[in-house]
């Protein structure tokens, strides 16, 4: 069979799509899902971000269209979805939303992959060349992680080969995906991640992450990002890694949680191995709101403390914050951003409640009532969908700006960056860089989708 694989872009509110010509990035599952796909299948895909997808070369010669989608892509991924089934076209779906609502998305595919694909993707296209379909496919056990197949790194489709091949800038701004674990065992309620995993995690062999990080130095990278949502969580297996990570020589960036500044072994690990930014799911500086949404382990008692920690050993800190929980009122707004500039925090990426299908917040609002919109290509973590508990939608939306805007600000930047820290200058010079970028784009742009990347 012939098989075209996409990975949807979202709708913007005027009904366009979201569209980029460079990203610093790339997801892995297009590539991992041909490299899962047995032969004599013939494989091509689109990555909808960059690339436009051709709706007639598709419609023409694909037997099987997959879609792989969550947040606000899912509603695009619905509308391609039907309109290759109107067409005659087998469609399958897959991916973290559809895998928690898996009945919904059956109504818009032939089949649907709930779960992790790798012990379910041969049976899905065996099932459809014969003209049949099990509906909802699900794996009875999750993978080991063990001799995954070897994706073609070339083909990551967010990179653009020729320009790494030929510019120090690009090799500079790009960073290679890889990853370590699956999963998370924190009970975070608002956490898609570990919903979808039912707090499982489990860490590839340090053996095979290494392969990977051999081959891509071969191919000229020294820049890595990990993918995984939590690498830390089982702090003995994550030292294992940046142990013997030290001698590929490479940098990397990741998400974390702030534990990684409470065990100082980890830390010593995660600095001497390459990490020049970490991206930390601090989500709140009130306790109520953690508390609200299981995260008390936080503890924004012990942010300050934890941050100069991590900037001490070079490690520049990215912020995702949550506003609008149920701790949060009108005054939370000057508070955090007074917070962010205080801790010197080198990048933002602000967020409104999202409650994913599936997960116990999103049950919680709908019992609640709360719940004020329920198109899921508005699920964008830049609108009002949760009606807040201390203020209304629009005063939350208006210190969302707030927030933001004055963080990007001149004003701002002079504030979080000078003096610059001592150690991986670079870094900071990148980090300023992009600060001015948001900057240019808020002001071009005053009503932005929420999240910033």
């Amino acid at each position: 069979m012939r098989i075209h694989l996409i990975s949807p872009t979202h709708y913007l509110r005027d009904g366009s799509l979201h569209k980029t010509t460079r990203y610093w990035t790339s997801g892995i599952t297009l590539p991992y899902l041909k490299a899962l796909t047995p032969p004599p299948n013939q494989v091509t895909f689109t990555d909808e971000l960059m690339a436009d997808l051709d709706l007639e070369r598709v419609e023409r010669e694909a037997d099987v269209v997959g879609l792989t989608a969550m947040g606000p892509q899912i509603r695009r991924a619905y509308d391609l979805a039907d309109h290759f089934r109107a067409r005659g076209k087998q469609v399958v779906l897959g991916g973290t939303w559809v895998s928690l609502v898996p009945e919904e998305s059956l109504r818009h595919a032939d089949a649907v992959v709930a779960g992790e694909a790798e012990y379910v993707w041969q049976d899905v296209l065996a099932d459809l060349a014969a003209g049949r379909s099990r509906g909802i496919y699900r794996a009875a056990r999750w993978h080991d992680l063990a001799n995954l197949p070897a994706i073609d790194w070339w083909s990551l489709p967010l990179l653009k080969a020729d320009a790494f091949r030929a510019s120090w800038l690009y090799r500079q701004y790009f960073f290679w995906p890889v990853f370590f674990s699956r999963g998370c065992p924190h009970p975070c309620e608002y956490c898609a991640v570990q919903t979808y995993y039912n707090r499982s995690f489990r860490t590839r062999p340090v053996d095979d992450v290494l392969e990977d990080v051999r081959h891509l130095r071969a191919l000229g990278a020294r820049r890595l990002l990990f993918l995984d949502d939590n690498p830390i969580a089982h702090p003995e297996e994550a030292k294992e890694l940046f142990r013997r990570l030290i001698a590929c020589r490479m940098q990397w960036v990741s998400q974390a949680t702030i534990n990684v500044a409470r065990d100082p072994e980890l830390l010593d690990l995660v600095a001497r191995s390459g990490a020049r930014v970490l991206s930390i799911g601090f989500e709140s500086l009130s306790e109520e709101s953690l508390a609200s949404v299981a995260k008390s382990f936080n503890r924004p008692s012990r942010f300050k403390e934890d941050i100069e920690k991590l900037r001490a050993r070079g490690i520049q800190v990215i912020a995702l914050i949550m506003v609008g929980l149920d701790g949060d009122t009108p005054e939370t707004f000057a508070a955090t951003l007074r917070w962010l500039e205080e801790n010197k925090i080198a990048f933002l990426k602000l967020f409104t409640p999202a409650p994913y299908p599936g997960t116990k917040f999103h049950a919680d609002m709908l019992a609640a009532g709360r719940l004020l919109d329920d198109d899921w290509g508005h699920y964008d973590y830049g609108s009002p969908v949760v009606r807040p508990l201390h203020m209304t939608a629009e005063q939350m939306l208006d210190g969302f700006r707030y927030v933001y805007s004055g963080f990007y600000s001149v004003r701002s930047m002079l504030r979080r960056f000078v003096p610059p820290p001592r150690k991986n200058l670079l870094e900071t010079l990148a980090m300023v860089i992009a600060n001015t970028k948001v900057n240019g784009y808020l002001r071009r742009n005053p009503t932005a989708w929420g999240t910033i990347s």
